[in-house]
């Protein structure tokens, strides 16, 4: 890459922009995504300064800043010749309780506006080392953080820095998608939705998580195909929906449940891309009788997902985020608070494809586990994240815990293992 380097934003890239300055603002940190691998073994400091700093995706990444003409609303990514020291990139936990470097790495700010936007925190545990990985959202999605993993393994996989371009729809075509979208959107979303209580600003970011074991998992797997009788998405939804409507202690507004599903767009020519955001969204509502039990309301969820499938949903709500690039931050934000007075839905929900760290090994040391844990968006402040990997299954919320106790968090957690194992 050189110093001529360029790359528009996305529509999906820009919308992670907004989220960002959402979270900076309500919780002080931004739209950070995080993964955590831990190691069999203790990687020698020494050996972590030299994989980072001879790794062309990290410099790359850390290398691009935001850039904007004042007269217009399109943001790109630039290559300024700004280097970081390895240094800079690293914080190393020693000597200190292993949890209060992890939290440490888990709780790490990362900007595009100052700073790197990539930053590695090193926890050494008695025999395990783990490794947890910051980065701005605006920068790469799920996938893309796999992609930047996987050149610290012996996969050695090449990657690409940008999508392909491809020919897109018609600006009549896009702005009929966007049209349809919109008014989807809108009809399942209200002004008093189910909501997280509290206030929206002076929140403070917190994750969460409880994991199942290998028996467990299979137990749900199967309870999910012989009773439940949909796909993993629509049990593990209806499970976090179900759990909710039993803690309305913690809920505001009469109005319906109102989920928002990102859906991956990335298409097999781009798989090993490391930049942009390949996402859509997929939306979901429910109803407080329709959350009667289980099987009903995961029934219900497949089949509106069903439906948003033969209508093409994600592909018109990428259409409208496409088209979203043009118009200015404040019109921009009036768009996305319109259709729920501010309010961006109930809680925001992801199903994870497994790790490709799985069975490899990590800077030259055998991977044990890893983790991605999404970042805390308040609203709606409330983000439940499913992931499997080594065949047990793994529930983390992150909130923000101006809405939502941590003790709260742990017993929704409880409820949502509950309704998956019956």
């Amino acid at each position: 890459m050189n110093n001529n380097f360029s790359y528009r934003l996305s529509g999906a890239d820009r919308f992670q922009l907004f989220f960002d300055s959402v979270a900076r603002k309500n919780t002080g940190t931004g739209n950070v995504i995080r993964a955590a691998i831990t190691v069999n073994g203790i990687i020698p400091e020494s050996g972590i300064r030299q994989s980072v700093s001879s790794n062309e995706a990290i410099a790359f990444l850390n290398s691009l800043s935001l850039d904007k003409k004042w007269y217009a609303p399109l943001y790109r990514f630039v290559q300024t010749g700004r280097s970081y020291q390895v240094g800079d990139l690293l914080t190393f936990h020693k000597g200190e309780n292993p949890w209060h470097g992890i939290n440490a790495g888990l709780t790490r700010d990362c900007s595009l506006f100052s700073g790197a936007p990539v930053h590695i925190d090193v926890v050494y545990g008695t025999d395990v080392t783990h490794v947890i990985f910051s980065a701005s959202h605006v920068l790469m999605d799920y996938a893309g953080m796999e992609n930047l993993l996987a050149t610290f393994t012996e996969m050695k996989s090449p990657f690409a820095y940008t999508q392909r371009e491809v020919a897109g729809k018609s600006f009549a075509g896009k702005f009929m998608d966007a049209i349809h979208a919109t008014s989807f959107v809108a009809s399942l979303s209200s002004r008093n939705m189910r909501r997280l209580k509290g206030k929206r600003s002076n929140g403070k970011p917190l994750l969460c998580r409880l994991e199942l074991t290998a028996e467990e998992t299979q137990k749900v797997k199967l309870r999910a195909e012989n009773d439940i009788k949909v796909n993993a998405l629509s049990f593990f939804l209806g499970c976090s929906v179900f759990a909710l409507s039993h803690h309305e202690e913690l809920l505001t507004g009469n109005g319906n449940y109102f989920i928002a599903v990102p859906v991956e767009r990335r298409p097999a020519a781009d798989k090993n891309v490391l930049l942009s955001n390949y996402l859509s969204f997929i939306y979901f509502q429910a109803t407080q009788p329709d959350a009667k039990n289980v099987k009903d309301i995961s029934a219900d969820i497949f089949h509106q997902m069903i439906s948003q499938a033969k209508k093409n949903i994600p592909g018109k709500f990428a259409s409208l985020l496409d088209l979203f690039r043009f118009i200015p931050a404040p019109v921009y934000r009036a768009f996305i608070d319109l259709p729920g007075n501010g309010h961006s839905g109930t809680f925001a929900f992801s199903l994870l494809t497994n790790s490709r760290l799985e069975d490899k090994t990590f800077m030259g040391f055998p991977v044990i586990d890893v983790t991605h844990y999404a970042p805390v968006i308040s609203p709606p402040g409330l983000n439940i994240v499913f992931t499997e990997f080594g065949g047990r299954l793994k529930i983390i919320l992150s909130f923000d815990g101006g809405r939502i106790s941590a003790t709260d968090a742990t017993r929704l957690l409880n409820s949502i293992r509950k309704n998956l194992l019956g």
